[in-house]
């Protein structure tokens, strides 16, 4: 075997060796910050960790994930050779992760709020859910809903996939991000987890502020991932 063949071999090897840790960015409530947090998330694998990641986006309605790739494709922005994004939002997308999965290192999924039936299949393949919410009261009453079904989904899942809620889009000149923590890790009973409902939602530590650098991100490539990097190493380290 000459060289070139060689190299040709060991990448073709290489490729085939992946096995994608999975993380489903999802919430049974649309506008709550999904595709911006699933944005960041496949950008720090793609360039701080340089791992083959896939973006899915699985919004049967807006799909604003792929949206956000094809503004940053139009206006010039450089697309991490390493980063894939693509749309799927069928009902047989577990099928399709686990297709994908010797392909990648990272496949983050933006699983939309208008279909618990996509939500629950993409959870079926997840090593990692996280579940974005503001600290208001209108977005948090839709995390039991998102947790059952997540529960139901966790059921058929084979890799003891793990769920977290990231609290986003929080200003620290207010004090809902203290209340909606309190109200997270002591919820009342009905508004919390487990038979019931009155167990606290797991919620991450790092917290993801109201910066305009989120906020105007979208169809951009951002370079600066600071609280999202740090998000990723709390839960995966």
């Amino acid at each position: 075997m000459n060289e070139n063949t060689r190299h040709r071999a060991l990448a073709a090897a290489t490729a085939r060796a992946w096995d994608a840790f999975v993380i489903v960015v999802g919430m049974l409530k649309g506008g709550t910050g999904k595709t911006t947090s699933a944005w960041f998330i496949a950008l720090y694998y793609a360039v701080v960790l340089d791992l083959p990641t896939l973006l899915l986006d699985a919004d049967a309605t807006s799909q604003s994930a792929y949206d956000w790739f094809k503004v940053a494709q139009a206006e010039g922005f450089e697309i991490p050779a390493n980063l894939v994004v693509e749309r799927y939002p069928f009902d047989d997308i577990a099928e399709y992760i686990r297709e994908k999965r010797s392909e990648f290192g990272a496949i983050v999924v933006d699983a939309g709020g208008g279909s618990a039936k996509l939500f629950h299949e993409a959870v079926t393949e997840a090593n990692l859910l996280l579940v974005p919410v503001a600290p208001t009261k209108i977005e948090r009453r839709k995390l039991v809903a998102t947790f059952d079904e997540a529960e139901r989904a966790a059921a058929r899942n084979e890799r003891d996939v793990t769920a977290h809620v990231v609290l986003v889009k929080a200003d620290d000149r207010t004090s809902l991000p203290r209340n909606a923590k309190d109200k997270l890790l002591e919820p009342e009973k009905g508004e919390g987890i487990g038979p019931d409902r009155d167990e606290p939602f797991p919620l991450a530590e790092t917290t993801i502020h109201s910066w305009v650098h989120y906020m105007e991100a979208f169809g951009e490539i951002p370079t600066e991932l600071s609280e999202y990097a740090e998000l990723m190493k709390e839960l995966t380290a």
